[in-house]
């Protein structure tokens, strides 16, 4: 049964890819104002919408079996596009442009890039 899972995930993986950073497109550049109430929250020590940056960024590393790109140019590719995506909306008049926000998109990247290592180098060790 997971080996079947496992089969359908790698097979449409480069349609989830897709699908992630249309999600992400939408996140950042809909009218959403649901952030002052994350900004009340507090997760690890962190407001709760820089968690969710943070988070939102995490999968990254995990599509680029997804892509033919080496791992330094994907990793490169996630900072651009955390960056990219944070940049974007300092052009959208109902958005405004953050730089704790933007720093949270990047660390979701670079953790995530961790996770995905450790991930990796714990499965050759098997």
């Amino acid at each position: 049964m997971f080996s079947l899972l496992n089969k359908y995930i790698k097979q449409h993986l480069p349609i989830i890819l897709i699908l992630y950073i249309g999600a992400i497109i939408l996140l950042v550049t809909l009218p959403l104002n649901s952030s002052s109430e994350l900004n009340n929250i507090s997760i690890l020590q962190l407001r709760g919408d820089y968690f969710f940056h943070i988070v939102m960024f995490l999968p990254w590393a995990f599509f680029r079996s997804a892509t033919q790109f080496k791992p330094f140019i994907w990793f490169s590719f996630g900072l651009l596009f955390a960056i990219g995506t944070e940049s974007l909306q300092y052009f959208l008049p109902y958005r405004t442009f953050n730089i704790n926000d933007l720093l949270a998109n990047a660390m979701g990247v670079v953790f995530g890039a961790g996770i995905f290592l450790t991930f990796v180098r714990s499965r050759k060790k098997e």
